[in-house]
């Protein structure tokens, strides 16, 4: 008899039972953490340890995440001793709601405390909410007199100087009337979610939208399992949906005739159905009539920590430390590649800066997939180096966008699968070039292992490896770019 729920597994039963039931019956299905996930909690943990630091005469509850009572009494006993902070504190109410909190914090000459619940978001959301009523009601439920709910979270607008200044740092939300609002309504959560636990029965739930939000659900490999990669959720929503599920229609090839299908996805879905390529020619051929040669193809990669690591730069800033550049002269042309990637552990972009502008010079179109990312990072670095703003600014006035033909579908490959990012074209048009034999094969995993070298949490062999595998990814990115631009022209003709 399951008579416990904790806080994780609560959040997760208000976005699905079936995935609650799947989490304590089925954990043959839970599958491995990937490894964006698994930096996403380092993360949090780095930041929830910083948090600690923001309060005196404060003790830590060590005990492992499954050893609760012995929690519930370290607790109890850190209280007893009169710590005035407690970080990772636990408690259980009567009716099973059971829960840590990040920092148990008193309140000064009372019996009160305050709930701390650190996040490395930079604002309150609603799961929060969810989150903050539980631990109210298990704290509550055990016998504490809780004055406010806190969260405390990063605040973005904080600039380095020096050291952390961990004050400044960290923006704390008196959360307390709204997470109260939430607790009449905690009894009966808990009531349906124990009930859930302690039947033998998989709970009967169809798959939706919340699958995916406010988190993407660990069992989606296999709930969703029927459905195509191709369906008609990539196509409808609302009513338009609900009535092709009705009918049983799940790949878009089956869609029946005559139903309304608006704007891109009409192109979408006719290429689906005839297996075919769509391309305007004439709007294409307006695309390449925009290039100046020599062309150079752009693409950048850039860290985004929480805490920020360099001088005058702000949580979740991104920082460029890698770019790769093909450059073409002329149309048939040979094509030269440069590389720059960033080595040392100070501030990358001085050197990136001055890297990219002599790899630019100051004539020819500058071609980038998705040029809302590199213009952004470059206005970011002007304004930060005011002496390299104006060459910046002709960098950017050069820049032409690769992704519109695709994404405006002046060419569409039903293998797109109605997306147009370049992992989605590039297999569809240019199938021998593949990201599949690389250690490093996407952005946010550059991003992690290069955070990785520059912390200095990998040996010097390791360092040399993922440098080594950084610049293959980042050459191919822009070699794909090379190679998109020829698909192009071959289409125009």
């Amino acid at each position: 008899m399951i008579n416990r729920i904790s806080k994780s597994q609560y959040l997760k039963g208000l976005q699905c039972h079936k995935a609650l039931w799947f989490y304590r019956h089925r954990r043959d299905l839970y599958p491995e953490i990937p490894e964006a996930r698994q930096r996403l909690f380092d993360s949090g943990h780095e930041v929830g340890q910083m948090a600690q630091a923001y309060f005196e005469n404060g003790i830590e509850i060590k005990e492992k995440y499954y050893e609760i009572d012995k929690a519930i009494a370290a607790t109890v006993k850190a209280v007893n001793q009169g710590y005035e902070a407690i970080f990772e504190a636990t408690a259980c109410s009567s009716d099973g709601a059971f829960s840590r909190i990040d920092i148990l914090k008193k309140v000064d000459d009372s019996d009160e405390w305050d709930l701390i619940e650190v996040k490395q978001s930079t604002g309150v959301k609603d799961y929060h909410i969810h989150d903050m009523a539980l631990q109210r009601y298990a704290f509550e439920g055990a016998g504490y007199n809780i004055r406010k709910s806190i969260l405390m979270h990063v605040d973005n607008q904080y600039v380095r100087r020096g050291n952390i200044d961990i004050k400044a740092f960290f923006a704390l939300e008196d959360c307390t009337g709204i997470v109260k609002s939430r607790l009449p309504d905690v009894p009966g959560f808990l009531t349906d979610l124990l009930a859930v636990l302690n039947t033998d029965m998989e709970p009967f739930v169809e798959i939706g939208d919340f699958c995916k939000k406010p988190f993407e659900c660990d069992y989606t490999h296999h709930c969703w399992k029927h459905v195509p990669a191709y369906s008609v959720y990539n196509i409808f929503k609302g009513p338009q949906l609900q009535e092709m599920l009705e009918s049983d229609i799940l790949d878009v090839a089956n869609i029946p005739e005559g139903v309304n299908i608006s704007g891109r996805k009409s192109i979408d879905v006719d290429a689906h159905r005839k297996q075919s390529v769509y391309v305007d020619r004439i709007r294409v051929k307006d695309f390449l009539d925009t290039l100046t040669y020599p062309i150079f193809y752009l693409d950048y990669e850039t860290i985004f920590p929480a805490i920020p690591l360099f001088d005058h730069t702000s949580p979740y800033q991104q920082i460029p430390f890698q770019f790769s550049l093909h450059i073409q002269k002329k149309r048939d042309g040979g094509v030269q590649h440069k590389a720059f990637l960033h080595t040392e552990s100070k501030d990358p972009r001085p050197d990136f800066i001055e890297a990219l502008i002599e790899g630019c010079r100051r004539h020819g179109s500058i071609l980038v997939y998705n040029r809302g990312f590199e213009s952004r990072i470059n206005r970011e670095l002007g304004q930060a180096f005011p002496r390299y703003q104006l060459e910046l600014e002709n960098i950017n006035g050069r820049m032409i966008d690769l992704l519109i033909p695709f994404r405006s579908r002046h060419l569409y490959h039903p293998k797109m699968m109605g997306s147009a990012s370049l992992k989605s074209v590039l297999p569809a048009f240019v199938p021998d070039l593949s990201y599949a034999d690389l250690e490093i094969s996407d952005g946010d995993t550059a991003s992690g292992m290069y955070l990785s070298c520059v912390k200095g949490v990998v040996s010097d062999a390791d360092k040399d490896n993922i440098y080594k595998e950084l610049r293959k990814y980042c050459a191919l990115d822009t070699l794909a770019e090379v190679r998109l631009l020829d698909v192009l022209y071959a289409y125009a003709d």
